[in-house]
This record gives C-alpha cells, sequence and structure tokens, in this order.
C-alpha cells in the first residue's frame, strides 16, 4: 500500500494530495478540500497523540488511509453531483429556449 501522505501545521492534520483531508486536532469542524470547493467532512476523528508521534505508525497509517477514502468518495460525490446539476441545467436551458 502506497504510503499516506500526512503533515501538521497549527493544530491540523494535512492527509492527501487531491483532495486534501483537513482534520482540526482541537476538535474543531474537520473539512475536504478540493480544487474549487471545501466540503464539510461531518466524521469524528479521533487520534492520540502517541499516534502522531509516531509511536505506532503502522496503526496511524491505517486509520488515515480509512479516514482519507472515505473523505475521497464524499468529494468525488460531490464532484459527481455537480456535474449532474449543470447537465441538468443545460438540459433546462434547452427545453426552455424550445
Amino acid at each position: 500500500m502506497k504510503r499516506m501522505k500526512a503533515t501538521i501545521q497549527n493544530d491540523k492534520l494535512i492527509v492527501g494530495e487531491s483532495p486534501v483531508l483537513i482534520v482540526d486536532l482541537k476538535g474543531g469542524q474537520n473539512y475536504i478540500e478540493t480544487a474549487s470547493q471545501r466540503i464539510p467532512y461531518n466524521k469524528q476523528i479521533q487520534l492520540s497523540r502517541d499516534l502522531l508521534s509516531g509511536k505506532r505508525e503502522d496503526v496511524l497509517e491505517t486509520a488515515l488511509a480509512y479516514y482519507y477514502n472515505q473523505a475521497y468518495d464524499v468529494a468525488m460525490g460531490y464532484q459527481m453531483a455537480s456535474e449532474r446539476r449543470e447537465k441538468m441545467n443545460v438540459c433546462l436551458r434547452e427545453i426552455e429556449r424550445n
């Protein structure tokens, strides 16, 4: 399995590259950032300090992969919904013209 890219900046855990899962380590709002939008990620993510300090890297990798894969699916769902919405708007405009 490919190693998950994760960094900590200002009490935020940043996971992945595109889309990016942002986990607020202080217990705030988690979200997914894509190229075009910021999507709320309403899963509660709790990672212990020993995991974040690198004591059990394999456990951290598994947890990050689990949450990131879910976040990725959410982001792709938003993208598909946006594309379908745009397609529907084009179809409706065509119908209104006729």
